[in-house]
């Protein structure tokens, strides 16, 4: 939880007034709902928010009624002043426009007339080298059939885990490494793997491919006495590494194992989301269906549109992608 402090200073005449909420106090009771939620991801973000804000009103708290376009004009600029990139800027902002929709929804927040955020960047700008070649994933497919060949040495099960979490990710269409962290085994259900996203709670499921299941086998023995698929968060039914420092670790080793095996492209956790889906964008799949299958919650105009696919069609997709691999 925050620990920002309660005592509020005025903003030249203007008050928190009696019983009316402002950013602290909303973004701390969305936070405690998201994490109530198991969506522990988004309450840290709502908190880097409200930092920032604070940080950028130089105040206690910001009563919501100061929320105007023209404040978030300023407060962009403050942030490209500091040198801010703009994915940054844009995170901070579509969260920001988050909180104060939740607001709104839920009574708290009087909505204004203008389109708030209208005039500052909420947008995703493309950054390059995102994804890998299909070379790269095959040449990472290749390396660990090689250890597979012996003993799988102490010093080298680091790579080699790490190896298997990346595809993982990219068989399982693309699946966030946070939510591969928390998989449980009961989330294996009729030859399926059912969850939800850790970042938007919504509920995505697919099919046990052979190289998923050969991946999954691997792990067996090191997760025999958790409740997890996978030896991240928990080993041995003992608690390991926060799953921040869990990350930063595998990113480090998936850097490592880019370099030993010479990958065009340097291997990171986001790397196995993003060739996935341009993999599938050059097997001529729609747009429509790899949004689906990616679980991203941007299209949900297409997705009612069009309504929700068979998860037969997904199922194709993914396989389709895989087989690229190994042409």
């Amino acid at each position: 939880m925050f620990t920002v402090k309660r005592e509020v200073r005025p903003y030249g005449r203007k008050y928190l007034r009696k019983k009316e909420i402002g950013l602290v106090g909303l973004t701390e009771e969305l936070v405690s709902q998201l994490q109530r939620d198991g969506r522990y991801r988004t309450a840290r973000a709502y908190g880097s928010v409200l930092r920032s804000v604070l940080g950028f009103f130089n105040e206690e708290d910001l009563p919501m009624r100061l929320l105007s376009g023209e404040f978030l004009r300023r407060y962009e600029e403050y942030m490209l002043l500091k040198g801010l990139r703009m994915n940054t800027v844009s995170f901070y902002m579509r969260n920001l426009r988050a909180i104060y929709n939740k607001g709104v929804q839920l009574g708290k927040v009087n909505p204004v007339s203008e389109n708030l955020f209208a005039k500052v960047y909420t947008g995703i700008h493309i950054t390059p080298k995102r994804s890998a070649r299909e070379e790269d994933i095959a040449k990472v497919v290749g390396w660990l059939a090689n250890q597979a060949e012996n003993p799988i040495l102490p010093e080298a099960r680091p790579l080699i885990f790490s190896s298997y979490y990346f595809l993982f990710c990219f068989y399982a269409r693309g699946m966030s490494y946070v939510d591969m962290a928390y998989l449980k085994k009961t989330d294996i259900r009729e030859g399926r793997i059912c969850y939800r996203r850790r970042k938007t709670g919504q509920l995505l499921e697919l099919k046990l491919t052979p190289e998923i299941k050969s991946i999954l086998s691997f792990f067996n023995k090191y997760v025999r006495d958790s409740i997890y698929l996978f030896p991240v968060v928990c080993r041995d039914g003992r608690e390991q590494l926060p799953y921040e420092s869990g990350l930063r670790l595998q990113n480090q080793r998936l850097k490592k194992l880019s370099e030993k095996i010479g990958l065009s492209t340097s291997l990171t956790t986001h790397v196995a989301r993003h060739t996935w889906a341009t993999i599938a964008k050059k097997e001529n799949i729609p747009i429509s269906v790899i949004s689906e299958s990616l679980g991203h919650r941007s299209e949900k105009t297409t997705s009612i549109y069009l309504g929700s696919f068979d998860r037969q069609v997904l199922d194709r997709a993914n396989r389709k992608v895989a087989y690229s691999i190994k042409k």
